[in-house]
């Protein structure tokens, strides 16, 4: 259902977002849209304790930093020092930004007609 209540096809939403392919076939089914509230701004705590989730999350990144940089180019940090959602923070957004360091691919547009 869309925002007034009525039901739409993934079909009609593909036109209104001007990504309707006319050689794609119609998709099955309707589309349900779920408001989603803003957070306040009081669910910010950088000084929170970080969860097990991000602690499994700290534990990928600080693999993948390990299997893929040299030593000199490691950030050095340990994730078992890591205790607030601020350090953690900071932690993934240094080893992302040496493991990526142009940042995240940009998607080819492909126009209609070329190969």
């Amino acid at each position: 259902m869309n925002e007034a209540g009525r039901k739409t096809t993934n079909n009609a939403i593909r036109r209104k977002q001007g990504t309707a392919d006319k050689n794609a076939p119609p998709l099955a089914g309707d589309v349900t849209f779920i408001r989603i509230p803003i957070p306040p701004a009081s669910a910010m705590n950088r000084d929170r304790p970080i969860s097990s989730l991000i602690q499994a999350q700290l534990q990928h990144i600080q693999h993948a930093e390990s299997a893929r940089l040299p030593r000199e180019k490691r950030d050095g940090r340990r994730p078992e020092d890591i205790h607030t959602e601020a350090e953690a923070a900071s932690y993934i957004a240094a080893v992302t930004k040496v493991l990526h360091p142009r940042g995240r691919k940009k998607s080819k547009i492909r126009l209609s007609g070329q190969t």
